[in-house]
C-alpha cells in the first residue's frame, strides 16, 4: 500500500493520531452527511480524554455509552480507551431488565446517554440506573438532562483543567495488553457474559482484514452495533487502521443502505446474512449503483446457497470468514479465488499466523472429513470474562486453548465448514445432530426465510428437532412441504419432527434469531 499504516500502535486511538499526522484533512467519518477529519477526530478523542480524566476516570475503570454507529460512538469510544479506561456499550433495543444485568456487572462510573434516540425515551432506563447503581458517578446527557445529571458540555467543558502532561501520562501507561473494551455476548446460551477484549486484538484483526482485503483508504460503511464486535472491532476499529473513511447508518434499513451505499461511493460492506438477505429483496436492489463496492463480507455463519447466488451478481468480490467476541478478530478467511461451493458453504481457511485448531474434546487434531471443535491460542485472545474467573477457566482447555464452542467439518482443502454449535447439539434416537446442517437444508428451499431448529425433549427419541420456519413475504409454505424437501437431502434422523411456520421470529440485538427466546416459547407450552 502507497498509504503508511500504524503498525507499532499499541493503542487503538494511535491510528487516529498515526493519520492525523500524515493527512489531517481526510474524512474519518461520516455521518448524515456531516464530514469529521482524522485532525478533527483525533483533537475530539483528546477533549473527551481530558475530560473523563477531570471526572475521576482511571486505568481499568469503566464508561458505558448508549450509542449507535455514529462519530460521537467512535470518538467516545477511543478517548476512553486511549487513558485505559474500558469502554462499554448499551444497545438503544435493550430493555430495563438488560440495562440492569450490563450496568450491574460493569459497574461504570461514567454513563454517557442520550435521552431520546431513534423515537424512544430512556429517561424511565436511566433513572432506574441512576437510583440504584451507586457505582454511577456522572450521568452525561446531550439532550434534555434528568435531574442530577450532567450536560455534556458541561462535562468537556471541565476537562479543561487537565493538561496535556497529564494526559500523555494516561496514555503512556496504557499497553498493547490492556483491555480496551467490554463486550456483552449474545447470550443465545444464558445470561450475557461481558468479554474483555484487548487493544491487541483489535489492533491485530485491522491489520488482518487488511490483508485479505486489500484496499487504499478504502470508504467503509458501518452498520454494526457498536456494542458487538462487527462495530467495535471488524468495522470501526478496521476503519481508522486502514486509514479510510466510515460512513454511518445508525439504524439499519435497507433501502437506506442501498442508497448510502450509491450516494458515498462506499467500497466495503460488511453486514450480516440477515441485512444481505433483508437488501437483496429489497425492491431498489437491481436498480441501485453498487458499482464502487470492492468487497462484500460477511462473518459468523454461511449465507443460504439463493442468497450468494443473488450476491454474485453484483459488482465486488464476496468473501466470508469467522470471528467472535472472545477472539476479538476474525481468524478464518476464504481465498481470493475461492470456488461458489466455498463461499455458500465454509468460513474459508485459518489465518495461517494465528495459532488455530480443529480437535476433539481431548485435544486430539480432526483428520480431513472430520468434525471437530475451532480452537484458538494466541496472545491476542480476550483476556476472560469480567468477574467471572470460573467461566473463563471453563472457556479454555487444559493446555491453553479456547473453545469457541464452533463444531466444523474439515474439507480436504483447508476450508471449515459449520455443522453446529457444542452446546446446540442433541441427540435424537442415538445421533448426535448438529441443528445448523439442517438450517442450511431448509434455508435453500425458495419459500424459506430464517430458520431455526432446537432440540426438545420427546418420550421415544430423547430428542426430537422442532424448526422454526419463517415465510418469505407473499410465499405459502407448508410443513409437509418442508418435511418432504428435507428427506431428499437429510439423513432420516435429521428430519425435523415438526416445523412450525411463523411470519416473523424474535431476534437479539445483533439480528441473530433469539434462540433462548423459542426455548421459552417451547417451555411455556409444555407447562
Amino acid at each position: 500500500m502507497n498509504h503508511p499504516l500504524p503498525t507499532e500502535a499499541a493503542r487503538i486511538a494511535d491510528c487516529v493520531r498515526f493519520h492525523a499526522a500524515i493527512d489531517p484533512g481526510h474524512p474519518a467519518c461520516i455521518h448524515d452527511g456531516a464530514v469529521t477529519t482524522y485532525g478533527e477526530l483525533a483533537a475530539e478523542a483528546a477533549r473527551w480524554s481530558r475530560a473523563l480524566l477531570a471526572a475521576g476516570v482511571a486505568r481499568g475503570d469503566r464508561v458505558a455509552m448508549l450509542a449507535v454507529p455514529s462519530t460521537h460512538w467512535l470518538t467516545v469510544m477511543l478517548a476512553s480507551a486511549d487513558i485505559g479506561a474500558v469502554w462499554t456499550g448499551y444497545h438503544p433495543r435493550y430493555r430495563l431488565g438488560e440495562f440492569r444485568h450490563v450496568t450491574g456487572l460493569a459497574e461504570p462510573k461514567v454513563v454517557i446517554a442520550p435521552r431520546h434516540l431513534h423515537e424512544r425515551d430512556y429517561a424511565e432506563e436511566l433513572g432506574v440506573l441512576q437510583a440504584e447503581f451507586p457505582c454511577i458517578e456522572h450521568l452525561v446527557m446531550a439532550d434534555a438532562p434528568l435531574p442530577g445529571a450532567t450536560d455534556e458540555a458541561a462535562f468537556l467543558a471541565a476537562g479543561e483543567a487537565i493538561d496535556d502532561a497529564a494526559l500523555e501520562r494516561a496514555r503512556a501507561a496504557v499497553t498493547a495488553q490492556d483491555t480496551a473494551v467490554l463486550i456483552f455476548t449474545s447470550g443465545t446460551t444464558g445470561r450475557p457474559k461481558a468479554a474483555m477484549v484487548k487493544h491487541l486484538a483489535l489492533l491485530t484483526g485491522a491489520a488482518t482484514e487488511l490483508d485479505h482485503w486489500p484496499m487504499e483508504r478504502p470508504r467503509i460503511l458501518h452498520m454494526m452495533p457498536v456494542n458487538h464486535i462487527a462495530g467495535v472491532g471488524m468495522t470501526g476499529v478496521f476503519g481508522i487502521y486502514a486509514g479510510g473513511t466510515l460512513v454511518f447508518q445508525d439504524r439499519f434499513e435497507p433501502g437506506a443502505m442501498l442508497d448510502l451505499i450509491a450516494r458515498e461511493r462506499i467500497e466495503h460492506v460488511l453486514g450480516s446474512p440477515i441485512q444481505f438477505h433483508m437488501m437483496a429483496h429489497h425492491p431498489a436492489f437491481t436498480a441501485t449503483d453498487v458499482s464502487s463496492v470492492c468487497y462484500w463480507t460477511w462473518g459468523g455463519a454461511p449465507m443460504a446457497v439463493d442468497l450468494v447466488t443473488r450476491m454474485n451478481t453484483l459488482p465486488g468480490r464476496l468473501r466470508t470468514s469467522y470471528g467472535m467476541t472472545e477472539l476479538g478478530l476474525y481468524v478464518t478467511f476464504t481465498a481470493a479465488d475461492a470456488s461458489f461451493e466455498v463461499l455458500s458453504r465454509t468460513i474459508g481457511r485459518p489465518h495461517e499466523g494465528f495459532e488455530i485448531r480443529v480437535a476433539d474434546a481431548e485435544g486430539n487434531a480432526t483428520p480431513s472429513g472430520g468434525t471437530g471443535e475451532i480452537q484458538a491460542r494466541g496472545d491476542w485472545l480476550f483476556a476472560g470474562y469480567f468477574r467471572d474467573p470460573q467461566a473463563s477457566a471453563e472457556a479454555h482447555t487444559d493446555d491453553g486453548w479456547f473453545r469457541t464452542g464452533d463444531v466444523v467439518k474439515v474439507w480436504p482443502d483447508g476450508n471449515l465448514e459449520i455443522v453446529g454449535r457444542t452446546k446446540e447439539m442433541f441427540i435424537s434416537g442415538g445421533f448426535n445432530i448438529y441443528p445448523r446442517e439442517i438450517e442450511l437444508v431448509i434455508e435453500e428451499h425458495p419459500a424459506t426465510g430464517l430458520v431455526a431448529v432446537l432440540g426438545v425433549a420427546d418420550e421415544v427419541f430423547g430428542e426430537i428437532g422442532h424448526a422454526f420456519v419463517e415465510a418469505r413475504p407473499g410465499m405459502a409454505l407448508t410443513g409437509d412441504e418442508l418435511k418432504a424437501w428435507c428427506r431428499e437431502r437429510l439423513a432420516n434422523y435429521k428430519v425435523p419432527k415438526i416445523f412450525e411456520i411463523t411470519q416473523e421470529m424474535p431476534r437479539l440485538p445483533i439480528g441473530k434469531i433469539d434462540k433462548q427466546a423459542l426455548r421459552r416459547t417451547l417451555a411455556q407450552r409444555q407447562e
